[in-house]
């Protein structure tokens, strides 16, 4: 894997998202690459060593995850007292507002801790490089429900393969294409019945099968 120099982001193009997923799988959940199945997320991102911690993280609820790449403060919301505060958080910390996934449904949950394993596997030596600035203050991502207006273009990136990296991790191209063979799905006509098979199986979103299939060539 290459990087920017500069910034130490890994060059992955959208054509090799599937190749990391599956590099990633081999060495966090091969069974994964065998048969279809739940990824078990939680469990992987403890072997990676991270901390995950359900927080509010926004008033709006606009923030699905973040993770902290060095320790240090990070303003978070608090709606017992209904402001925001500033808190001490360790390096290895995955952030995931219930309120945000709560929208959404469990599918959304386990995208969002998906997601931000890739952020930790892929991007924290960018982050690591970050915190000769301003040391005292953690170096982290945020991970919006939309894109936000003011994101560099380093971020930009970051999150673009985030994005399509995670549900690849939690449909794996073989395995995925394996599990949709078992149902009659064809294009144009109404599909829901295999869709939500698949989405009980892998233990993700209706929706996010559905961006699957098209990516796969099934839909």
């Amino acid at each position: 894997m290459n990087y920017n120099l500069n910034s130490l982001i890994p060059f992955i193009l959208p054509s090799e998202y599937d190749k990391v997923a599956e590099q990633f799988l081999e060495e966090y959940c091969p069974d994964a690459l065998k048969y279809p199945m739940a990824i078990p997320i939680e469990k992987i991102a403890a072997d990676l060593g991270l901390n995950v911690q359900y927080v509010c993280i926004t008033e709006e609820a606009d923030i699905y995850g973040a993770t902290i790449f060095t320790d240090g403060m990070m303003e978070i919301y608090n709606p017992e007292y209904g402001c925001y505060e500033n808190k001490m958080f360790k390096r290895k910390t995955v952030l995931i507002d219930p309120e945000a996934v709560k929208k959404t449904n469990v599918g959304c949950k386990h995208n969002t801790l998906a997601h931000e394993c890739v952020h930790w596997y892929k991007h924290r030596f960018y982050y690591r490089m970050q915190k000769f600035t301003m040391p005292r203050i953690a170096k982290f991502c945020k991970c919006s429900v939309n894109q936000l207006p003011d994101v560099t273009d380093d971020i930009s990136i970051m999150e673009s393969q985030a994005n399509g990296i995670a549900p690849r991790i939690l449909m794996p191209r073989i395995t995925f294409i394996e599990a949709a063979s078992q149902y009659d799905i064809v294009y144009g006509r109404d599909n829901w019945q295999a869709i939500a098979g698949l989405a009980a199986l892998f233990d993700v979103s209706k929706s996010s099968v559905m961006i699957r299939l098209e990516e796969c060539n099934l839909l």
